[in-house]
């Protein structure tokens, strides 16, 4: 065979193989529960959730805009760019699962590019699904500045008393090309590896309950610094997948739920998701305020909700909802608000009820603190929903009041778990409506990205009879 041929012949082979061409997403010993491939023209929102914030942690530049967030040539982008927004010098991506997928224990598998220059700090990491922290497991971490050194970390404990365990590497310059960053969490060990070759693991404090995968490239903050007149941008860190596993286990098989606009709940719960062959489970479709369910598609389908479903096969399920024509009313955006404090004149209590996600009111760091709302005339009280920055409370009340003085608690919680609360089945009537913070759950102050009240105003005949002797 000639050479021209020969050269034709193993080029054909490289596009004809897939093991060759491209990895291959089996992996023996392990069932393939979540992928993202990037292949489609955008992101895929139900996928992922798109960060359009300037989160107040770490001493960060950056504020997270959706437009630095795209898909090109097969890669999830995450830029990074001078450009002021938001009341930040800097815009960069952030992506994340939350709300649309979390697991317990499996592997995480991640091949991304990672960006470089002093200044910036790609990340992949997990927190968990309940909203509480620590724990939190660092997947990956770098800085620009020396792109060939990773860190991989498991935060443990209870805040304030953070434990930290870390294993570092230096290896070759992860900006000049693709590398594969794995996760293998296990009920009693945590295994990292780079590139298929494990760098750390530990077996202390390893948690077991479901997280949430995030991508992201922070600007600044205490790990990197600073930029500099070094700092060369925009920067670009490219993803080529993400892939999550489950270990196979024989006589049993893995349940996912995915939802948007709600959540699903799963009878006999299971921490990893994993039931035992032809055994039966329940799923309920909860909607989120304003939402109705419409039906489930995947492995099953069909309107019924609650359904039985039997374990016959590994399974996916996704539930649908649609507007609820009969949803309570949004009653307080726009309303007048007051709040014991603020943590600055950048967070002050009416951005908690604009309607924007991406202001905050912020309190002192101290407690406890109150943010309250005039609805500007007395309301039927439905529903609640809290929008939480990082800085939460793990202790809280919520009372309305007809005149502002005497006040009726509607809702209390003595676990709250920040993220985003939804408090439905309310019954009560009332003008003002006050959230008060009474335990910190971080060391930090309450912040809110939106305080919402949802209910009926009252017709003026129900308003007559009521003023009626």
């Amino acid at each position: 065979m000639s050479m021209k041929y020969l050269l034709r012949f193993l080029v054909l082979c490289v596009f004809a193989i897939p093991s060759l061409a491209e990895k291959s997403a089996d992996l023996p010993g392990w069932y393939l529960v979540w992928q993202d491939e990037f292949n489609g023209p955008a992101v895929d929102e139900t996928r992922w959730k798109i960060e359009d914030a300037a989160l107040v942690k770490n001493n960060e530049l950056q504020f997270y805009a959706p437009d630095e967030v795209y898909i090109e040539d097969g890669n999830l982008v995450l830029r990074s760019r001078k450009r002021p927004l938001g009341g930040r010098e800097y815009t960069s991506g952030l992506a994340e699962t939350k709300g649309r997928f979390a697991q317990t224990f499996g592997r995480f598998e991640i091949r991304a590019k990672l960006p470089r220059t002093q200044g910036i700090w790609p990340a992949h990491w997990m927190l968990p699904a309940d909203g509480t922290w620590p724990p939190e497991i660092d997947i990956m971490e770098s800085i620009g500045s020396q792109p060939n050194w990773i860190v991989m970390s498991l935060h443990a404990g209870e805040w304030p008393n953070v434990d930290s365990q870390s294993g570092e590497h230096i290896g070759p310059d992860y900006s000049a090309g693709f590398h594969t960053f794995a996760l293998e969490w296990e009920p009693r060990e945590i295994r990292w590896y780079i590139d298929g070759i494990k760098r750390f693991s530990t077996q202390d404090q390893v948690p077991d309950k479901p997280f949430y995968l995030i991508l992201n490239t922070a600007v600044g903050g205490d790990m990197p610094g600073a930029p500099d007149e070094t700092t060369e941008l925009p920067q670009y860190h490219l993803v080529d997948y993400v892939r999550v596993y489950a270990r196979e286990v024989p006589g049993t098989f893995f349940l996912t739920t995915a939802a948007r606009d709600g959540r699903v709940e799963v009878s006999p719960p299971d921490r990893e998701n994993r039931y035992a062959a032809d055994s039966e489970v329940v799923l309920r479709a909860h909607p989120s305020i304003g939402r109705r369910f419409s039906h489930w598609t995947g492995d099953f389908e069909g309107s019924d909700n609650p359904v039985s479903v039997v374990m016959d096969s590994h399974k996916r399920v996704t539930a649908v909802f649609a507007a609820d024509p009969d949803a309570p009313l949004l009653l307080s955006k726009g309303k007048a608000a007051s709040a014991s404090s603020q943590e600055d004149h950048k967070t002050p209590p009416e951005y908690a009820l604009d309607g924007d996600p991406r202001s905050r009111w912020s309190s002192k760091f101290n407690d406890p603190q109150w943010l309250m709302v005039d609805l500007g005339e007395s309301c039927e009280l439905k529903a609640f929903r809290l929008a939480w920055e990082n800085a939460y409370a793990k202790r809280y009340r919520i009372e309305a009041s007809e005149d502002g003085e005497d006040w009726r608690t509607v809702h209390s919680a003595r676990d709250g778990r920040g993220g985003v609360e939804e408090l439905v089945d309310i019954s009560a009537t009332g003008r003002y409506v006050r959230l008060t913070g009474e335990a910190r759950a971080t060391e930090w102050g309450y912040s809110l990205w939106e305080f919402e009240v949802y209910g009926r105003r009252k017709t003026p005949d129900e308003e007559k009879a009521e003023d009626s002797p």
